[in-house]
C-alpha cells in the first residue's frame, strides 16, 4: 500500500481490518476497492471465514463436535495475527498456509 493521505491511510485500514471479521468480509468487497491490498485481505479474509463456517458445521455432527471443538480458536487467532501485522506496518503480510489457499480466489 502506497504512502497517502492519514486519512485515507486510515480508511484503508479500517476496510483491511473488517476483511478478516466474519461476515463483515462483505463490506470491503461492496467498496470495491481493486488495489492489490485489498485483493489480498478479501482473499485471505474469505478463507478464515469458510474456515469459521466449516468449523460450525462440524460443531454441529455429535461425533465430530468434540474434534471441531478443538479447532474452534483457529479462525481468531488466524484473524488477529492477520490484524496486528496489518497495525504494525506489515499491510502486504501473507499468512501462511491460507495465503496458498486463498491464491485461487479472483477479485
Amino acid at each position: 500500500m502506497e504512502q497517502q493521505t492519514n486519512g485515507t491511510l486510515n480508511n484503508d485500514l479500517v476496510f483491511g481490518i473488517l476483511c478478516y471479521l466474519g461476515i463483515l468480509w462483505i463490506i470491503p468487497l461492496l467498496a470495491n476497492k481493486k488495489n492489490e491490498f485489498f485483493r489480498l485481505h478479501l482473499a485471505q479474509g474469505l478463507v478464515v471465514l469458510v474456515l469459521e463456517v466449516i468449523l460450525a458445521v462440524l460443531g454441529r455432527i455429535p461425533l465430530i463436535r468434540f474434534v471441531a471443538g478443538w479447532f474452534w480458536f483457529l479462525p481468531g487467532l488466524i484473524s488477529a495475527l492477520a490484524i496486528i501485522k496489518m497495525l504494525t506496518g506489515d499491510t502486504m503480510y501473507h499468512l501462511p498456509v491460507v495465503y496458498d489457499i486463498s491464491r485461487s480466489f479472483k477479485f
